[in-house]
C-alpha cells in the first residue's frame, strides 16, 4: 500500500487542507533506539515528497537542520499560511538541538512552545531521534504524528496518531488498522543529493572541536539563541490575537474586546483588522 492510500496519509492532509488550515509535527524514532534504521532517511523522503510532489516547492540544503536554533531561525524565514512548507531537525538528542551541554531541557520546552505558534504557519516539521521518549514531555505533547522506524524488515515505519487521554491529559500514541507498516526508499541508495548534504552536516559536525550543532553552525551566521521565556511570551500573544480577532469577527467593539482580555483597546486595534463584512 502507498503511503498516500493510508489513513495516517489522509490525517496529515486534513491538517494541512481541512478546516484547520495548518501544519503537522513529526517525530521519527526507531524500533530499540538503535542507529542505521533508516531515521534520516525517512525523514528526506518524506519531506521531498511533500515539497516537491504535494506543495509545489523545492526543498534546500537550508531546510535540513541539526541546530535548535537554525530551526528556529528556518522557522522564522518560512512563509504563512499561503505555502505549506517542510523542515528536518535532525539527530534532536544528539550533538544538536538536544545536546545536554545546550541546556536540553529548556531547548526541548522552548522547541515545544515554537510548535504551539504554528497554528499561523503551515510548517510540516520532521524531528528524527532514537526514541521518542528522548523528547521532552511538552514536545510530544505539541507532537502531531510519530513514525516508527522498524528493525525487521529495515525501510518500512509504522505510523501513529499522537494525543492525550480523556481524563487525565497524558500523552498517548495510537496506530491505526488500515495499515501495518509504510515502505520507505533508501536515499543511500538513491545517492539522493539532499541526504548527502545532510550527512556532510552531521560528518562536520563529528569533526569539529565543539560536536555542538548551535555552535557549529553559528559559526558561519550568527544564530539567535533559543529563549524559552520570549517564545512562551510570543504564544501567549499569538493565543490572544486570535481570541481577540474572534471577538471582533463576531460583532464585538475594540473597547468590548479589550475589557474581556483585560487588554488596551490600543492593543486591540494593533493587533487585529476589522471584521469581515457578511455576504
Amino acid at each position: 500500500m502507498h503511503l498516500t492510500d493510508t489513513d495516517w496519509w489522509h490525517d496529515l492532509m486534513k491538517g494541512i487542507y481541512g478546516p484547520r488550515q495548518g501544519g503537522a509535527q513529526i517525530i521519527v524514532d526507531a524500533e530499540d533506539a538503535e542507529k542505521g534504521y533508516g531515521k534520516t532517511g525517512l525523514a528526506v523522503s518524506l519531506a521531498r515528497f511533500l515539497s516537491e510532489r504535494v506543495f509545489g516547492y523545492e526543498l534546500t540544503d537550508d531546510d535540513l537542520t541539526l541546530s535548535g536554533a537554525r530551526y528556529l531561525e528556518r522557522w522564522r524565514e518560512h512563509p504563512g499560511k499561503e505555502q505549506p512548507s517542510v523542515i528536518i531537525l535532525d539527530e534532536l538528542a544528539g550533538a544538536g538541538a538536544g545536546n545536554n551541554r545546550r541546556a536540553m531541557s529548556n531547548q526541548n520546552v522552548a522547541l515545544g512552545s515554537v510548535w504551539q505558534l504554528m497554528r499561523k504557519k503551515r510548517i510540516v516539521t520532521i524531528v528524527t531521534l532514537p526514541h521518542w521518549s528522548k523528547a521532552d514531555l511538552e514536545m510530544r505533547r505539541e507532537a502531531t504524528f510519530r513514525l516508527h522506524c522498524l528493525r525487521e524488515p529495515i525501510g518500512y515505519f509504522r505510523p501513529y496518531r499522537i494525543g492525550a487521554s480523556f481524563d487525565d491529559g497524558k500523552v498517548t500514541t495510537e496506530g491505526y488498522d488500515d495499515v501495518e507498516r509504510i515502505r520507505f526508499p533508501n536515499m543511500d541508495a538513491h545517492d539522493d543529493p539532499l541526504k548527502r548534504a545532510l550527512d556532510r552536516k552531521k560528518d562536520n559536525l563529528l569533526d569539529s572541536q565543539y560536536l555542538d550543532a548551535d555552535k557549529l553552525e553559528g559559526d558561519e551566521t550568527p544564530v539567535e539563541e533559543i529563549d524559552p521565556d520570549k517564545l512562551r511570551k510570543e504564544a501567549k500573544k499569538e493565543k490572544e490575537t486570535e481570541i481577540a480577532q474572534s471577538l471582533r469577527d463576531m460583532g464585538f467593539s475594540g473597547r468590548d474586546v479589550a475589557d474581556m482580555l483585560g487588554r488596551s483597546h490600543t492593543w486591540v486595534y494593533d493587533n487585529t483588522s476589522e471584521p469581515t463584512a457578511s455576504a
